[in-house]
């Protein structure tokens, strides 16, 4: 009898000590174009931002409580999964900018339904070698039961937003470089106090620029008329000047 009650107990305890088939961990990496801290900066900083890059999966995240991208903060996300509206409260658990590192514990909506606790934690790293980065999801949940299923189909659905946030961001870059100045056109500005009036400055470069060599000879050699009229928009000027050797310009009177 003692026999069968320490056989007993030791299947008791190897019991207690073995994995629960209720808990689960899901993975997998997503690689993306997009630098790392502009798509860890899409959860963390603006995940309201997120339903304009997935319109199809997310329609709206909100700040509930506290502040974007700071631990203890509640934010309120509307998405479609499996065809099907759904809404998770989500409380941030974990915020590393330096490892673009951000962790969500759901807390309520149509995941606890399944799910006793339920962990997202996303991490973007620089591609070695090269350009663009790699997402990496991780999901660790315990189900409710066994005729639960293992969310893959919502880390299919987080490998979707991750390619659809990569384009958005993407396209961000190439709408700012075509407005973007390009870096060969520059402007130089700087005031000159002078002592005579404005405008009989003014008439000496619109009225008589042929008059400037008269008054600055060791700079402009001469100033003549190519076509037009002196002071007119569209009038083309040819100027001789020195600027540490002889030098040629045509201008065109622009305004």
């Amino acid at each position: 009898m003692a026999d069968v009650a320490t056989k007993t107990s030791v299947e008791d305890e190897v019991k207690k000590t073995e994995p629960s088939s209720l808990l689960g961990k899901l993975e997998t990496d997503v690689e993306i174009k997009a630098s790392a801290d502009k798509f860890h900066h899409m959860f963390a900083g603006k995940p309201h931002h997120v339903s304009k890059a997935s319109p199809g999966n997310i329609q709206s995240c909100d700040l509930h409580e506290g502040d974007w991208g700071t631990v203890g903060s509640i934010i309120f996300w509307n998405y479609v999964h499996d065809g099907e509206a759904k809404v998770a409260k989500e409380r941030i658990e974990a915020v590393e900018p330096e490892k673009n590192l951000i962790t969500f514990r759901v807390i309520d909506g149509d995941l606890m339904k399944e799910y006793k606790s339920f962990l997202l934690t996303i991490q973007v790293t620089p591609k070695p070698g090269g350009p663009g980065s790699i997402v990496h999801w991780h999901l660790e949940y315990e189900k409710i039961s066994d005729e639960v299923a293992h969310p893959e189909t919502l880390l299919q659905f987080c490998v979707e937003v991750s390619k659809e946030i990569d384009e958005h961001l993407l396209a961000e870059e190439e709408e700012v470089k075509t407005t973007e100045t390009p870096s060969l056109v520059g402007k130089l500005e700087t005031d000159v106090e002078i002592k005579s009036s404005a405008e009989k400055f003014h008439h000496m470069f619109a009225g008589k620029p042929h008059h400037v060599s008269k008054a600055s000879p060791g700079n402009i050699q001469g100033c003549d008329l190519h076509e037009g009229d002196w002071g007119k928009v569209g009038s083309i000027v040819f100027w001789n000047y020195v600027h540490g050797k002889s030098m040629l310009y045509k201008f065109l009177v622009h305004k």
